[in-house]
């Protein structure tokens, strides 16, 4: 494909989203790009980059105009951790694909996993509390082992081996940018994760009640071939950790930053599915998505032309001042539900219920043992090109 040119009007900046120093502040960066231009041309990468809410919800929307057969960076080879399935495609094998997976995370199916992870995490909650308050890490000692353990039960995954899925869920998030140092170190760090994941995505290797075998009973139905099943075994892999270990750690270190925010939903507890979608929107899982543009578009007031690689960067538009009031500041009686951060339109993520479940069991559990989450240090945001997540997150937890 040929390289699309800015036309006449278009703003263009030097603007480079993936130095360490853009990852670290994102929120910061990305924001004045979104402040400066909400749709530009980033002259490094040749790309155009929509940030503002009502551009991305426009091109995100537009699933035939804008792509999803094409992004930046993907004619780089050598993208071994991301799965080209769902994300990648258009109607009708999308729309083929997604139906199985649908099927499989059915909402009588995510009813029935909420016991089992409000079970889960408060036997993990309540052996961090048996002897009072106590400091941990957010990320280390609560999202993470949380996830890894509800997760890959429902996949019928060994327990040998999940530490592999912290390596893959990382390299998967860093192959939507471009072939940096980043890149080469995280895909290097991840080889032997990524081959342990393919062993574990093969028929062969399901279990008997597991996510996966429904997935290959699509097979035997003749809904879809052994490739593509592999393939979305392989994206619920992809979609299922990171991002989820990003939105549980980013909730607890939210509510620690707020204590007056937790008191509020101590108060009343109605307000947790909307707390929720406020910690989504205030703290995007992940940073961006990736389309091309199939003809000529005008996405707010620039012209986005045919063949345009364009990244839409809906961290961005989560603290988007034109469409969100006091957008910086994290409010649980927000009407928080309409934000992008976990996609929108035909390609929104496949798996956002199942990541809503998860983060209603742990919000529910930690409301009925802790009294108060004080945060007792600094921070830390990982490096990782897309995913969006605190790698450290130290905090007291003070039992009810």
């Amino acid at each position: 494909m040929r390289a699309a040119k800015p036309r006449p009007g278009t703003p263009i900046v030097d603007y480079d989203p993936y130095t360490e120093a853009a990852i670290l502040e994102a929120h910061r960066c990305d924001g004045a790009l979104r402040d400066e231009a909400p749709v530009a041309f980033l002259q490094r990468y040749g790309i155009w980059a929509v940030s503002g809410h009502e551009e991305c919800k426009a091109v995100l929307a537009d699933h035939e105009t804008f792509s999803s057969a094409g992004r930046p960076f993907d004619e780089e080879p050598g993208e071994g951790a991301r799965p080209g399935i769902l994300v990648t495609q258009d109607p009708p094998e999308h729309t083929r694909a997604r139906a199985v997976l649908h099927r499989t995370l059915s909402p009588r199916r995510l009813r029935q996993m909420r016991d089992m992870f409000e079970a889960e995490a408060g036997r993990q909650l309540d052996a961090l509390l048996a002897h009072g308050s106590v400091e941990v890490d957010g990320h280390e000692d609560l999202a993470q082992p949380f996830v890894l353990t509800v997760f890959p039960d429902l996949l019928g995954l060994p327990q040998e081996g999940r530490d592999h899925l912290r390596m893959f869920g990382d390299a998967v998030f860093n192959a939507t940018g471009p072939h940096n140092e980043i890149f080469a170190e995280k895909m290097q760090s991840a080889s032997k994760a990524i081959a342990w994941v393919d062993q574990a995505c093969l028929r062969e290797s399901q279990t008997p009640g597991s996510l996966g075998e429904e997935v290959y009973a699509a097979v035997d139905a003749g809904e879809i071939d052994d490739a593509e099943a592999f393939l979305l075994v392989k994206a619920m892999f992809a979609a299922g950790f990171d991002t989820t270990i990003a939105s549980l750690g980013s909730m607890i270190l939210a509510f620690a930053e707020h204590p007056d925010q937790w008191e509020a939903l101590q108060a009343d507890e109605g307000l947790a599915r909307n707390a929720f979608e406020e910690v989504l929107r205030y703290y995007s899982p992940s940073r961006s998505g990736g389309r091309v543009a199939t003809a000529d578009a005008v996405v707010g007031e620039v012209e986005i032309p045919a063949e345009a690689r364009v990244l839409v960067l809906w961290l961005a538009a989560g603290r988007d001042p034109r469409h969100w009031e006091r957008a910086e500041s994290f409010d649980i009686r927000r009407r928080a539900t309409g934000h992008l951060n976990l996609g929108y339109g035909i390609h929104a993520c496949v798996g956002q219920a199942l990541a809503r479940v998860e983060g209603a069991a742990m919000l529910s559990s930690l409301l009925q043992r802790v009294q108060a989450l004080e945060l007792t240090g600094p921070p830390r945001v990982a490096v990782n090109m897309n995913a969006q997540l605190h790698d450290r997150i130290p905090v007291r937890l003070h039992p009810r």
